[in-house]
């Protein structure tokens, strides 16, 4: 499981069809719904799959799972 902390630096890359689409650090996340919702207004009008790759730097611990994004 998971976890995020505010003060956490979490480095987030989504790829769809092999291409990266966005590339970021954050900070200030407390939680992985806060990060799909600020994911989502950045990537709005693109749909399909996509792979969400997360790293989080200061706890160090790395996941990557597909999200579906949705006009």
């Amino acid at each position: 499981m998971i976890s995020f902390h505010s003060s956490d630096v979490i480095f987030a890359t989504v790829r769809q069809r092999g291409n990266v689409i966005l590339s970021m650090q954050l900070s200030g996340i407390g939680s992985y719904a806060q990060l799909i919702c600020h994911l989502r207004k950045l990537l709005a009008g693109l749909m399909g799959i996509a792979t969400l790759d997360l790293r989080n730097g200061t706890q160090g611990w790395s996941q990557s799972r597909p999200v579906m994004l949705a006009a």
